[in-house]
């Protein structure tokens, strides 16, 4: 069992949550976000899925699940009151002190840690907290499925003793971090259903709806997606950037190039640097027989964010380009 000081608890939640504001843009790294960077992360989720769910997708999985932990903002500020709470786990006559933000603090940073910490919490009498801060650690360390299961029944379970957490909202934010963890998993299938099911309780939520969209495009329903985003984008023109590198993707699929272009134009003008968005333009470029522009947008994705999910795409793309001697 790890032993974790109330020190420690306490300087990992404040390194993590201390900056009340995001950046302007939103935040986009993966270290030092604030709870308001956070949530923008889980709003901004996704812009495609991964090669195995999808031809010629433009999600890093990582995104996906940074995504997810990004939910624990709403949950932190939810339970503040209740937030620390007490059990007996480290020897007779003692009391324990758990912090909900010092659990979720470490899942990004430490995720096995994270895992232990909320093992723990939970053989101490922990709950709904414990529950979800030991689902986003499980996701973390590469178990998609019992992750996205855990967070499907917290969606589910009825009412506990914080009952401000069974809100509509957060528990709609629940199914859709399980939406995304099983689509993490490769289950499509669950993830729309947990995406429906969140949108039975927060039926205009656009992560939701995202969510949702990507779940139909990985079965191949990219008429459906197209439907969903179309609305989507219609009724809400400043929604995140991803709605609409996801919408582009989706038209792409279906052979609406035209459309397509316009969509990731859409998103370019919000976030010029967007390598998703980049990428997409760039295989819409290729299927419109535009190699410079494709092979520009592609190395711009290098550019920036090289180590990415979006940068292997790009470097492989553009290996497949040279490679061919029909290429200019």
């Amino acid at each position: 069992m790890t032993a974790w000081s109330d020190e420690l608890l306490m300087r990992v939640s404040l390194s993590r949550f201390a900056d009340p504001a995001p950046p302007a843009g939103g935040a986009r790294s993966g270290g030092g976000m604030s709870l308001l960077d956070l949530h923008c992360l889980l709003s901004a989720m996704d812009t495609g899925m991964c090669r195995s769910l999808f031809p010629r997708p433009t999600l890093s999985l990582s995104l996906a699940i940074r995504g997810i932990m990004a939910g624990t903002a709403l949950l932190a500020q939810a339970s503040a009151a209740g937030a620390v709470s007490r059990g007996h786990g480290g020897g007779a006559g003692k009391s324990r002190i758990w912090s909900t933000a010092a659990c979720m603090a470490m899942v990004g940073e430490d995720p096995f840690g994270a895992r232990d910490y909320a093992q723990d919490w939970l053989s101490g009498g922990g709950g709904r907290d414990a529950r979800h801060c030991h689902a986003l650690a499980l996701l973390n360390v590469g178990e998609e499925d019992t992750a996205a299961q855990e967070l499907d029944d917290l969606a589910h379970a009825p009412a506990d003793s914080h009952a401000e957490l069974a809100t509509p909202a957060l528990r709609g934010m629940l199914a859709g971090e399980a939406a995304q963890a099983w689509l993490s998993a490769g289950q499509a299938g669950r993830g729309l259903a947990s995406a429906e099911y969140g949108l039975s309780l927060t039926p205009h939520d656009p992560t939701l709806l995202i969510s949702r969209a990507r779940s139909l495009l990985a079965q191949n329903r990219a008429d459906r997606a197209v439907a969903d985003l179309s609305a989507l984008v219609a009724q809400s023109p400043g929604v995140d950037p991803s709605a609409y590198v996801l919408l582009a993707s989706a038209q792409r699929q279906l052979g609406q190039l035209d459309a397509a272009l316009q969509s990731v134009s859409h998103a370019l003008e919000k976030e010029p640097n967007n390598p998703a968005a980049l990428l997409e333009r760039g295989i819409i470029r290729e299927r419109k027989a535009d190699p410079a522009g494709a092979r520009k947008d592609w190395q711009q994705v290098l550019d920036l964010a090289p180590d990415s999910h979006e940068g292997d795409l790009a470097r492989q793309d553009l290996a497949v380009m040279a490679a061919d001697p029909d290429s200019p």
